[in-house]
């Protein structure tokens, strides 16, 4: 892994702020191509390669305990995952979208594996949860943004790809794909959730990630709204 200590230290921010993301492409690897294999670790400190689920069809989301988008899709996409047993539904646990004095940016390991446990013990996250390494090596591979979905086919390819997790499109792909079918018609949209839930998951993270994202919002909310906004889903 590539835990160097700049690497670190870029990667995790004190701070949100919109300097860190990109609004309006989604980086990393595109659909049709082959989905970058990396290690990761579980909870329980096991390591695990995305490539040990080859065969099987695996839907790889993005999410962290201060990521009130992640946590609003944890119900539907847990249904999601008891629908489709035959389907890989893994988590991405990447850096803290929101960090406040509670849940910080991470600065060991052990930090991050404990942020984890946050959303298995709390938020009742069912699915497999594998911890990215604290330079964000894989979560850099998959675009870096906090709650992508990648569908990723048996073959070990990008069937689909969305900037933000919709579970009703991750749903239409899978339906779609297991019957055989093109899945490129298929459209993510954008599902913001709703202000309890928003308020709550920042409160847990501490009374600094809900001032950045106060600060913040006016220019996320132009961002999100903005006509023909590029890199939405592929």
């Amino acid at each position: 892994m590539t835990d160097t200590n700049s690497a670190v230290t870029a990667y995790n921010y004190d701070h949100f702020g919109l300097e860190h993301r990109s609004m309006d492409h989604l980086g990393g690897v595109a659909v049709g191509e082959p989905a970058p294999d990396f290690t990761a670790t579980r909870l329980d400190g096991t390591e695990v390669k995305l490539s040990d689920f080859r065969g099987k069809p695996v839907v790889l989301e993005t999410g962290s305990a201060s990521c009130p988008m992640y946590v609003g899709h944890i119900e539907p996409m847990n249904a999601l995952a008891f629908r489709f047993p035959d389907v890989a539904f893994l988590v991405l646990y990447v850096r803290e979208a929101h960090p406040g004095r509670r849940i910080g940016a991470h600065r060991d390991h052990a930090q991050k594996t404990a942020a984890a446990r946050i959303v298995a013990d709390q938020e009742q996250e069912g699915r497999t949860i594998l911890i990215d390494d604290l330079a964000g090596t894989a979560h850099r591979l998959y675009g870096a943004m906090p709650n992508t979905v990648h569908v990723i086919d048996t073959d070990g390819r990008v069937a689909f790809r969305a900037m933000w997790n919709d579970p009703a499109a991750v749903e239409a792909v899978l339906r779609t794909m297991l019957a055989g079918q093109d899945t490129a018609t298929v459209r993510a949209r954008f599902r913001p959730t709703g202000p309890a839930t928003l308020f709550r998951v920042l409160r847990r993270a501490g009374w600094r990630a809900v001032w950045d994202f106060v600060v913040a919002f006016p220019a996320l909310a132009r961002a999100h709204l903005r006509p023909g906004r590029p890199g939405a889903a592929e």
